[in-house]
């Protein structure tokens, strides 16, 4: 064999390296299917809680109607959202 051919057996292994290397699937976040719906469940009620404490809000609604802001009404924004 001449050094070309060597280069090139070199080149062949490392890309079959590079092809082990990669997975094809990307890992997951969640340990089980059961983990992952009980977290996205929690994070949408979370969510919902939120919605209706915000639009149960009269602060909320008073700051919303307002045409200009100023720091005080920044605040109150920043403390209802608490």
């Amino acid at each position: 064999m001449n050094k070309k051919q060597f280069l090139n057996t070199y080149k062949k292994i490392d890309a079959l390296n590079k092809d082990k290397a990669t997975p094809n699937e990307k890992p997951t976040l969640y340990r089980s299917e059961h983990d992952e719906r009980l977290i996205k469940d929690f994070h949408y009620a979370k969510f919902q809680k939120n919605q209706q404490v915000a639009q149960q809000s009269e602060a909320l609604k008073s700051l919303l109607e307002k045409e200009e802001w100023d720091e005080e009404d920044t605040q109150k924004l920043l403390d209802s959202l608490r």
